[in-house]
């Protein structure tokens, strides 16, 4: 291993020495130098810095000048009289390997253990629940959920705004890229790169991605929050309209997984149609009094035609089924059989509480 040590006193630098005698290693004389000149090196995957200094003044120096230049080495704390040895920053595989051969040579006592990384971990399995999301491998999730309790920094890629209670704690680990709507081609291209690398990666999502034979240690986990509104023409055949409702989302680049819910009027509620639909998407069906429906204000078409458009009574029903959220796509379908509404329901993805 290769050690960057970091001391003032006499006491702490004779600890210092020992660590240097049995390891490779160098002194860091100016911690302002030395975290302008560390981007120009290679990391090492064995290398680490080593504070020998008491626990406040090493989280000082941690706080104001090492983490916020993003040292990418685990930072360890060695207290000055070689009692005591913990981790400060964990980063890579093996800071605890590290931990424990630095506390070997000195005999110093660890404080720290992999173990305790479980104890402000994020559990996403209880995210998955709340959502009622659909995992795409149920066995890498649980390699997932295990190597993050045991220290790993895992990327979440999402094109839905997600939220973190304590983001100091939560980027530990998670590393969170969120995409803007505009950005399907970026996130399909991190999709397909994510599926054959070898680091672990999460993505959350209701739109389609790139089919890919192997997602390796990719998964997909698809939130249930979208609603779709629907207005049904005629006599619709069932199973003709839930090929278009199928057909049509996927179209617009909408999972048929992630719809949670059909939104309908009364009068529509009747039509074996809607059931057909429910039950092939395995969501619910809600329905509206044909009055509330034509309450609603739903939103502008994006189009400086002056041309008035018809009844908007599927996007008023989602509307009223997703408390406003983002529109998807607006009266799509066949005009014949079955036009529809997707939206997103309202809110951000509660990524950790």
């Amino acid at each position: 291993m290769y050690l960057y040590c970091f001391a003032r006193s006499k006491r702490a630098r004779e600890i210092g020495n020992r660590l240097l005698e049995k390891s490779e290693g160098e002194w860091i004389s100016d911690s302002e130098n030395f975290v302008a000149g560390i981007r120009e090196q290679s990391d090492r995957a064995d290398g680490a810095v080593v504070l020998i200094l008491p626990a406040e003044a090493a989280v000082k120096i941690l706080t104001d000048r090492l983490y916020p230049e993003g040292i990418n080495y685990p930072i360890i704390i060695l207290s000055p009289d070689g009692s005591y040895g913990g981790v400060l920053k964990s980063a890579g595989y093996n800071t605890y390997e590290i931990l424990n051969k630095v506390c070997a040579i000195t005999g110093a006592k660890a404080i720290s253990s992999a173990d305790d990384r479980a104890d402000f971990a994020p559990d996403l399995r209880k995210t998955i629940e709340e959502y009622d999301m659909a995992v795409s491998d149920p066995d890498l999730l649980e390699e997932i959920c295990a190597k993050i309790n045991s220290g790993l920094s895992v990327n979440i890629y999402s094109d839905i705004p997600i939220h973190m209670s304590e983001p100091v704690l939560d980027t530990l680990s998670y590393s969170p890229f969120v995409f803007r709507n505009t950005q399907k081609s970026q996130m399909d291209s991190a999709f397909v790169s994510s599926c054959s690398a070898d680091d672990y990666s999460v993505f959350i999502t209701c739109s389609t991605l790139p089919e890919v034979e192997n997602k390796g240690k990719c998964l997909l986990l698809i939130p249930r929050i979208v609603v779709v509104g629907i207005e049904v023409a005629g006599r619709a055949d069932p199973e003709y309209s839930l090929e278009t409702v199928i057909s049509t989302l996927k179209n617009h680049q909408i999972d048929p997984v992630a719809v949670s819910t059909i939104a309908v009027s009364t009068v529509a509620r009747e039509n074996p149609a809607v059931d057909a639909i429910a039950s092939g998407l395995n969501c619910i069906v809600t329905s509206f009094d044909g009055r509330l429906i034509k309450a609603v204000h739903v939103p502008l078409n994006a189009t400086y035609s002056g041309e008035k458009t018809g009844a908007d009574m599927c996007t008023a029903a989602a509307c009223l089924a997703s408390d406003n959220g983002r529109i998807l796509a607006r009266r799509v379908g066949d005009r014949n059989s079955i036009i529809l509404t997707a939206m997103a329901k309202k809110g951000n993805i509660i990524l950790t509480e």
